[in-house]
């Protein structure tokens, strides 16, 4: 393909008007069409009859046209000057775009105030449209003419580039070829930088570095990766030794100098250079990137690959808090035999955070037995994190019991408040294991180590298992927020999971979806993937969705199967049970909850970790229409009542609960249970016990203020339907001919709100007695909606209803 390229018009100009005398300057890198376009503006000067000189030294009256004139002298570029400025003459100056050039800056100057200097350089892809395979001789090539024009005719556009690139550099003197070696790592090296690496003064490092970047191979533009291609070329030509040496020599002053940037060391480790000195450098650049989990893990890797005895647990925690926790797993069990203390106990805690993650909580309480007591605040929190999760309450406080060997820093301090505040919550009242596990989060938390959870989503927990909703909400909300980097990758999704969570039991089913389609579900590990399942589950059941219910259940079933059960995963198992029992599936998850009941029963069943358990086995026992199954939970509620205000709400409301269904409805005792639960953060659960009560009820009147209740406490969250002061229009639909009447009538379709959703659960084919339960209303009233959107359809029948509903609300048949 053609290279030239006349880009102004002053060229142009000469090119059709060649017996006009003017002044241009062609500047461009190696290969970018200078000769051709010099070329070009001969040919038409010749064929206009205008004589034509290619030396300054030349005396006749023609034209004067110099190609690489970079590489003259400096006194015939003095006289190219002189010509440039005589009136009358045309003077066409091609050359490299040379700063430090002192003679060449002049003539530029000279011939620029005529006309601006026609600049020749890479291609772009509006370019090469014409090519079949553009797209691959781009990346290439990154655009620039001589390689484009070898690559555009090859089969392999790469190799036929990398060929052309060699050829070309093989022109190049060996100091420019060191210095393109070197500025191909790092376009920020200056002439200093050039200066101490290849030992040369500073004058000639300048003029170096001018002909490097002149050459217009070291600004590819877009195209990064060219730079590879570069260097590769560079050091194809240059040799293995000679590559090398020149690369240690420029780490050796780049250390002494101490402006080795963390870009630069990545690239001189990819590129395969092996130097201890690299290496601790590089670890260096990443402990201070410790805040940024992915680009730690990338220096500690590269550390590693430049020196093998560089290998430490600091990349361990970078890979896993970065989320490559399969890597950081293997690179933690190849350090569990290390000869150094610090380092194997560094390598349990990262092998047992990522077994958590990965829902293994018997295999991290494993390898801290295997470890015992460590003198390391940070190592002890977490042995004890996982011993009580996995209900050893023995192992936590022999962890704890060892003395810190380091000094009390925040980090320290923090770390052995959640163990201690985890301990508390197994004997102690709530507010005293709250108060502990809250100077945990106060506290600065280190970010460069990965544990086995949170001090956000523990703190969480026991905020939910203590009826906490407020604080609940507000340390996973702030915890949720958090911007990318400290840790957030490894604690993201269980974050966002947990915050669903609360939003879920309060009601706010719209956002708690958000949260766990958020989340995702494909990549998750074992016990993210556990809770959005569940988390899933719950928000189908209270939705009455019962075919996505029965979906996400048996889903969460798969991941249950395998899943080391630990105290921090009883709330989704409740939830799970309270959906198996809607399901009539309860015994295939009965020696789940016979090994959650067993882990409560080696803590001592402590009331704070028992009590939502226990509620779950209300609901199953209710839903199974079993007082047998009622009744164990509804003892253990009442028992754990004397210590526990949550527990004694949640008993209360069992009570009423039970009543309720027998036909026994107190306004009172029903509001006053419901209440109860909308203040410790169980609205669904409240509004749907006030709802049922109201169904349950044969006297209108309980009925009109049990469901006002209902709406009374749903109001308080966010996803509460507003009823509107007047009827929301929706658009009128066409009645196609023939069905139910005159062909083509309008009928009245401005449904209001309330009537669209009770349309929307009639197409979901829920019975009356469920629609008015789900909206709070009663089954009566649902019957008057009913009636009342038919005859505004003017629908025949009850089906011809249903089909026109379809048809205006876009709900599939």
């Amino acid at each position: 393909m053609a290279v030239v390229r006349a880009d102004s018009d002053a060229v142009s100009a000469l090119i059709n008007a060649p017996t006009e005398p003017v002044k241009v300057l062609v500047c461009g890198g190696i290969g970018t069409g200078k000769t051709a376009l010099l070329g070009t503006v001969r040919a038409a000067l010749r064929e206009a009859g205008v004589p034509v000189c290619a030396r300054a030294t030349d005396d006749g009256p023609g034209a004067l046209i110099v190609d690489d004139a970079h590489l003259l002298p400096d006194d015939e570029l003095e006289l190219l000057r002189r010509r440039a400025a005589e009136p009358g003459r045309t003077v066409v100056v091609a050359a490299e775009p040379l700063a430090q050039q002192h003679a060449l800056r002049a003539l530029t100057l000279a011939l620029t105030r005529e006309n601006p200097a026609v600049t020749l350089g890479a291609r772009t892809a509006a370019d090469l449209t014409a090519l079949e395979n553009a797209d691959a001789v781009l990346e290439a090539t990154a655009g620039i003419p001589f390689l484009v024009e070898a690559a555009a005719v090859a089969d392999v556009p790469a190799e036929a580039a990398r060929f052309a690139l060699v050829e070309r550099l093989r022109r190049l003197d060996q100091p420019v070829l060191d210095t393109l070696l070197l500025c191909s790592l790092d376009a920020g090296l200056g002439p200093d930088d050039i200066a101490a690496a290849l030992r040369v003064d500073t004058v000639a490092a300048q003029s170096l570095v001018d002909r490097a970047r002149a050459s217009g191979l070291l600004e590819p533009g877009p195209h990064q990766a060219f730079r590879q291609t570069l260097h590769d070329a560079v050091a194809e030509i240059v040799g293995t030794a000679r590559h090398h040496d020149t690369e240690i020599a420029l780490l050796r002053s780049q250390l002494d100098m101490t402006t080795l940037s963390a870009d630069l060391a990545l690239r001189l480790a990819e590129h395969g250079l092996r130097d201890t000195r690299l290496a601790e450098a590089l670890a260096a650049l990443a402990a201070r990137h410790r805040d940024e989990p992915a680009r730690a893990a990338r220096l500690y890797r590269a550390a590693s690959d430049a020196d093998s005895t560089q290998l430490s647990t600091d990349l361990g925690d970078a890979l896993a808090l970065s989320g490559d926790c399969a890597t950081a797993a293997r690179l933690a069990d190849g350090l569990l035999g290390s000869g150094d203390p610090s380092q194997r106990a560094a390598a349990v805690r990262i092998a047992a955070s990522v077994s958590m993650h990965d829902g293994g909580a018997t295999a991290a309480a494993d390898l801290f037995r295997w470890l015992g007591p460590y003198p390391d605040a940070f190592v002890a929190s977490a042995a004890a994190v996982v011993a009580v999760g996995a209900g050893d309450a023995g192992a936590a406080r022999a962890a704890l019991d060892v003395e810190d060997t380091g000094p009390p820093t925040s980090t320290a301090r923090a770390a052995r408040s959640l163990a201690e505040g985890l301990l508390f919550t197994l004997d102690r009242p709530f507010p005293a294991a709250i108060g502990r596990l809250n100077q945990a989060i106060t506290a600065e938390w280190s970010s460069a180590l990965v544990a086995p959870d949170s001090p956000a989503a523990l703190v969480t927990l026991v905020a939910l298992h203590g009826g906490d909703p407020v604080r609940a909400r507000s340390i996973i909300g702030r915890a949720a927020g958090t911007a990318p980097g400290h840790g957030a990758v490894f604690t993201a999704h269980r974050h966002r999971l947990l915050l669903g969570w609360t939003r879920m039991l309060d009601g706010q089913l719209n956002r708690a979806t958000a949260d766990a389609t958020a989340a995702g579900s494909a990549a998750l590990h074992r016990r993210d993937a556990l809770w959005a399942a569940a988390l899933r589950t719950a928000i189908a059941r209270r939705s009455g969705d019962t075919g996505a219910m029965q979906q996400h259940w048996y889903a969460a079933m798969e991941v249950l199967a395998e899943y080391s059960l630990d105290l921090y995963a009883l709330l989704p198992l409740g939830e799970l049970w309270i959906a198996a029992a809607r399901l009539r599936l309860v015994e295939r998850m009965q020696h789940h909850l016979d090994d959650a009941l067993g882990l409560l029963d080696t803590l001592g069943r402590p009331p704070l970790w028992s009590v939502p358990l226990h509620w779950a086995g209300v609901h199953a026992g209710i839903l199974a229409n079993s007082p047998d199954a009622v009744a164990p939970h509804g003892q253990a509620l009442t028992a754990a009542a004397a210590g526990s205000t949550y527990a004694r709400a949640l008993a209360a409301a069992g009570r009423a609960w039970l009543r309720v269904l027998a036909n026994q409805v107190d306004v009172d005792d029903v509001s006053a249970a419901a209440r109860a639960l909308a203040q410790f953060g169980l609205t669904w659960d409240a509004t749907r016990l006030a709802s049922q009560a109201a169904l349950q009820t044969p006297d209108p009147r309980v009925s009109g203020v049990m469901l006002q209740l209902a709406r009374d406490l749903k109001s308080t969250n966010a996803d509460a339907p507003v009823e509107p002061d007047a009827p929301d229009a929706v658009e009128p639909a066409v009645r196609p001919a023939g069905i139910g009447g005159r062909p083509g009538a309008v009928p009245s379709s401005r449904l209001s709100e309330r009537e669209r959703e009770v349309a929307e659960l009639l197409l979901l084919g829920m019975p009356y007695r469920d629609i008015g339960s789900q909206l709070f209303i009663s089954a009566k009233t649902v019957e008057h909606h009913v009636a009342r959107i038919r005859r505004r359809l003017g629908a025949g029948s009850r089906t011809e209803m249903l089909s026109m509903l379809r048809a205006l609300l876009g709900t599939p048949a």
